[in-house]
């Protein structure tokens, strides 16, 4: 431990064991929600993260100083700890150094950054649960933390909302936003749409469309399938006769592109 943090030591660690045995003695996890206390001074990174935990269950909790975590950390019971840089009486490796000489169960997940190297070797050789690379990929992050996190309860990570610029896919609720204009879709245009918006460029056959989509009705008919393109299509503001989303590509497949506002792909077919 730094010599900076010796007199937090006293202080600090002697209220984090009192209020973290207190804390599991009553049970203070928060149910069916992970409850994960963010421990990071990077404010863009933090930003993202808390960006990407929107609309899953999960309770955040953000501290910058990792003596103020060891304190929120004792009062609350967190599920699991991302301990990631930050500054203030403590650094990251003491905060970890003083948890884990009171609770070696509790899950830290490390984040080091590209150049971190030895604060990742430090980080391990404290106890860190994992170390992750940093900035995070909030989907994996997700998936792993509820993985070591020791709930009882169900926790179910929702898919995340995809991106491509114009066009936002929401994660689970059957809807859409292009250009910023919300619009609701039935359960198949849905999952159809986030098959396609999973794999933009790439060139999808119909059997692997069909499948994908009714692989309870594997009989489903061609036309089906017609149908539920031509939908989405004008859903989409799509030109059925002159696609320029969701274009054929004869003997191949589909394949789906976001286009730039008011563009005309310039050789396409339609089914």
């Amino acid at each position: 431990m730094t010599g900076s943090a010796l007199g937090a030591w006293e202080s600090d660690s002697s209220q984090f064991h009192t209020r973290r045995r207190a804390c599991l003695a009553n049970k203070g996890r928060v149910q069916n929600r992970l409850a994960v206390l963010v421990v990071d001074h990077d404010a863009d990174v933090v930003h993202q993260l808390l960006d990407g935990f929107t609309g899953q269950p999960v309770e955040p909790r953000v501290c910058p100083d990792p003596a103020e975590a060891l304190l929120v950390l004792g009062r609350t019971c967190p599920d699991a700890v991302l301990l990631g840089p930050a500054v203030g009486k403590l650094d990251p490796i003491d905060f970890l150094t003083i948890v884990r000489a009171d609770d070696p169960d509790v899950p830290i997940v490390v984040g080091a950054g590209p150049g971190s190297g030895d604060f990742a070797a430090r980080a391990a050789e404290a106890g860190a649960t994992a170390v992750v690379p940093r900035p995070y990929r909030t989907q994996q992050l997700l998936a792993f933390l509820g993985s070591v996190a020791p709930k009882t309860d169900t926790v179910e990570i929702r898919p995340m909302v995809i991106d491509l610029g114009r066009l936002r896919v929401d994660g689970a609720v059957p809807q859409f936003w292009l250009d910023g204009v919300l619009t609701q879709l039935p359960p198949m245009e849905f999952l159809m749409l986030r098959y396609f918006a999973e794999r933009p460029g790439a060139v999808v056959s119909r059997n692997e469309l069909v499948a994908a989509l009714w692989a309870d009705r594997p009989s489903a008919k061609s036309n089906t399938l017609n149908v539920h393109i031509m939908r989405l299509r004008k859903r989409l503001g799509d030109d059925d006769h002159n696609p320029t989303w969701i274009r054929v590509l004869r003997g191949l497949g589909y394949q789906f592109n976001v286009p730039p506002v008011g563009s005309r792909s310039p050789d396409v077919h339609s089914d």
